[in-house]
């Protein structure tokens, strides 16, 4: 009878162990997936963070966050600035709904079609500019992808998209030109030039708005002059003491969609062009896009 009861206790733990390793978190508990995706649009394969909450069932239909990192970093500094962790307090205790936020790697490209081949502009890659179709990457191949692999809300009143300092220059000018994809658009810092490029800057300059006609159809701010945006939700953000001085920027920016009537927030906080200020605000960004009740 003991030896009995032993084995059983003994093939229940292993049954156990085994469910453990097939999953990528422990049950009931949220995960982070780490995938490699190839781009046709790029012809190279591009990493991205996937936080799955805990409840996930592909059964189900979740809200998708995509959330883009700043210039010289990677799709891990999401994770790193605390949004997985502050995401989990915050579904736990009934403020957000649960959303499946999406990280991928960028490049320093602010996301754009800026050359059929792609390429990188310099010697050291953290810091060089990179070429290439990356808004067809984002917008026609993550996005189907995500789809496609998870249990998603495939339309834009579940899809928002937000990102750090040149991401979100980035989301911005994506949740502008494609707001029929999007509900909810943020930029936290967002690297928006006004004329306050500085000397040093002068060739980055000449690379993003080389003449007024490509700077029409890059800037967000002159987009948001054109394009019908009554239908999203917009959030800016920025330090008052932004190193980069791209609370003008915002201010631009807010003033163009308020006077269109667009549903926009725009907040000048306390801090500079840190991680340190998106780790303060992390929770104020992700109570605008999947706050309970939104």
């Amino acid at each position: 009878m003991k030896k009995s009861f032993i084995k059983l206790i003994t093939i229940i733990c292993l049954a156990c162990l085994l469910m453990m390793s097939v999953s990528c978190g422990p049950i009931g508990e949220s995960r982070i997936d780490k995938i490699g995706i190839h781009s046709k649009a790029l012809d190279k394969v591009m990493k991205v963070e996937i936080y799955v909450p805990a409840g996930y069932s592909p059964k189900k239909e979740f809200p998708v966050l995509y959330l883009f990192h700043g210039y010289t970093e990677t799709e891990k500094n999401i994770r790193e600035r605390g949004f997985y962790r502050v995401a989990d307090i915050l579904i736990d205790q009934g403020r957000i709904e649960p959303v499946i936020i999406v990280a991928p790697q960028i490049d320093n490209s602010y996301g754009l079609n800026s050359a059929e081949t792609s390429s990188m502009m310099g010697n050291d890659p953290e810091l060089a500019l990179y070429a290439g179709m990356y808004e067809d990457y984002l917008i026609n191949e993550l996005i189907k992808y995500i789809d496609s692999e998870y249990g998603t809300i495939e339309d834009k009143s579940g899809r928002f998209i937000g990102g750090i300092s040149m991401g979100g220059h980035t989301t911005l000018r994506l949740g502008f030109t494609h707001s029929d994809l999007f509900s909810r658009v943020g930029g936290h810092m967002p690297a928006l030039w006004t004329d306050n490029f500085r000397e040093s800057d002068a060739g980055f300059k000449v690379w993003l708005y080389p003449n007024e006609e490509v700077r029409g159809k890059r800037d967000p701010i002159y987009i948001a002059g054109y394009e019908d945006l009554s239908d999203i939700s917009v959030y800016i953000d920025c330090g008052r003491d932004d190193s980069w001085g791209f609370y003008d920027g915002c201010d631009v920016l807010f003033n163009v969609l308020s006077e269109k009537g667009v549903d926009v927030q725009y907040y000048l906080k306390d801090g500079g062009h840190t991680h340190e200020y998106i780790e303060k605000n992390a929770e104020e960004y992700l109570l605008f896009y999947a706050g309970a009740g939104n």
